[in-house]
């Protein structure tokens, strides 16, 4: 799967909250959010360790220590902050929508990159059942097929993903899946290049 971060994951880091109580947690937490937003990862990735270390509980620190090791290609360890922050939301810890979808997103990519297709598809599966009008949710299992050399489940889902490209995050648009690692073996496919002209990818 093509490796991409939401932008609109920056800005929520605006609404993050790393401490119930005012000190050297929240000072850390503070640091790490200006390490994410200059792109600093391994200096984030220290300081956001350090809040969850203080604050287990702490689904913000979670996530996005998880989005620090994703961009640094840490992927299984990604994939394990990003199922904690879901685990802590079971437990009434709750993200909001557009926070949701960007977990979602990432977790979904970190299984795929790491070949965990069955988790992938669980994962997605549940996620379109609850969201089903959110585009990328079709989009990463239509990636998922690609991975596994299933065209047909792999276009179809495509095609219903740009059905729904209006309802992307705020400030985000859709992947070109001719520029996406999942689908480079069908780019001279006549299905493929055909549902593009459809869908209007040109």
């Amino acid at each position: 799967m093509y490796s991409r971060l939401c932008k609109s994951g920056l800005l929520l880091l605006a609404t993050v909250s790393f401490g119930q109580n005012p000190g050297k947690s929240e000072d850390t937490g503070e640091r790490a959010v200006q390490e994410f937003r200059n792109n600093d990862w391994p200096a984030a990735e220290r300081d956001f360790r350090e809040v969850v270390k203080r604050d287990p509980s702490n689904v913000f620190a979670n996530m996005y220590l998880g989005q620090t090791l994703f961009r640094q290609e840490k992927y299984p360890e990604a994939a394990m902050y990003f199922q904690k922050t879901r685990d802590l939301q079971k437990s009434g810890k709750q993200l909001n929508t557009t926070q949701d979808r960007i977990l979602t997103d990432q977790l979904v990519m970190s299984y795929g990159i790491t070949g965990e297709m069955r988790k992938a598809h669980a994962l997605l599966d549940e996620a379109i059942g609850k969201d089903p009008e959110y585009p990328l949710n079709y989009y990463n299992r239509a990636c998922a097929f690609a991975e596994e050399g299933d065209k047909p489940k792999a276009l179809a889902n495509l095609d219903q993903a740009f059905q729904r490209k209006a309802n992307v995050l705020k400030g985000e648009q859709m992947p070109d899946p001719r520029a996406d690692s999942s689908f480079q073996k069908y780019v001279r496919d006549p299905d493929f290049v055909s549902l593009m002209k459809k869908l209007g990818v040109q």
